[in-house]
């Protein structure tokens, strides 16, 4: 249970669809959910083609996605919610980064991404690394935006939950105006439909919280040299969250890193700004230019 919110057992069957999820700034279809330890996991799934993954970061994975339909003109991409994130139901059994890491890998199974590459961000992107430090083989490639994970104490990544609303928004892109799909009421949304997004908004802002409070730091740098898949590095230069000079602290320890992306104009979360832009690293990783 996630401060109140219960776990929802039995309410689906093993593999089961949802034409429409109405849940974010639009309606949308290709979510699947999936059972997960008794529960609901949801899976966005779009486009056709090469197969490719998606681990969202702090606002989780709303079903209108800028990112995730760039990446979809040219194959096929699956994005996994996290417990508690999008339509995925809270975890009780998460108590600390290793739990984490294995549900990652149990979703990645349940995705059908094992042995394909991912792009991953910030919280995500951070998971995305854990586990492919004890999971060598499980992606081919890793494209990051901005992983949170390494701490140093002259340089603070900025605390995104302990503010409000409006700063968390300007901290996590350079335009804030691109995270309404996660912020922002639907208009003309009735009363029910606006309590529901309140509570998707409250489970994944709580849920990434728990993987950055009091700071995001699990020992990762201790394991970056396990990583053996190519890494693409991807950081907004105008970060306010996690600062660009984390960028040179991952290429260093890091010990297969293939390119590194410094984007003007973008903030923490580069997908959100830029999604065209990480689209067109991510079909460069893959051959298809």
């Amino acid at each position: 249970m996630v401060a109140g919110i219960p776990r929802r057992r039995g309410a689906v069957s093993a593999v089961g669809h949802d034409n429409v999820i109405r849940t974010g700034i639009s309606e949308v279809g290709a979510r699947r959910t999936v059972d997960f330890r008794g529960a609901r996991a949801v899976i966005d799934e779009r486009g056709e083609g090469t197969t490719v993954g998606y681990l969202h970061g702090p606002i989780g994975c709303p079903p209108h996605h800028p990112f995730l339909d760039v990446v979809a003109e040219r194959c096929r991409v699956a994005a996994p919610s996290l417990p508690g994130c999008t339509g995925s139901d809270p975890c009780d059994d998460l108590r600390g980064i290793h739990d984490w890491v294995v549900a990652v890998s149990e979703l990645v199974d349940l995705a059908g991404l094992a042995g394909a590459p991912l792009v991953a961000s910030s919280t995500g992107a951070m998971l995305a690394l854990e586990l492919a430090a004890v999971r060598p083989d499980v992606f081919s490639h890793l494209v990051l935006v901005s992983p949170l994970g390494l701490w140093v104490d002259d340089d603070p990544i900025a605390d995104p939950f302990g503010t409000t609303l409006t700063r968390q928004r300007e901290l996590l892109t350079a335009d804030p105006a691109r995270t309404a799909p996660f912020f922002d009421d639907v208009e003309g949304r009735d009363a029910s439909g606006l309590a529901d997004d309140g509570v998707v908004r409250y489970t994944t802002r709580t849920a990434a919280a728990s993987l950055v409070w009091p700071i995001p730091e699990f020992g990762l740098t201790t394991r970056l040299h396990l990583v053996r898949c190519p890494v693409t590095l991807i950081w907004g230069e105008s970060d306010r969250l996690n600062p660009p000079s984390y960028l040179e602290r991952y290429a260093a320890r890091l010990t297969n890193v293939t390119a590194t992306r410094l984007v003007p104009g973008a903030g923490h979360l580069v997908e959100w700004d830029a999604p065209a832009l990480v689209a067109e690293v991510l079909w460069n990783v893959i051959g298809l230019r």
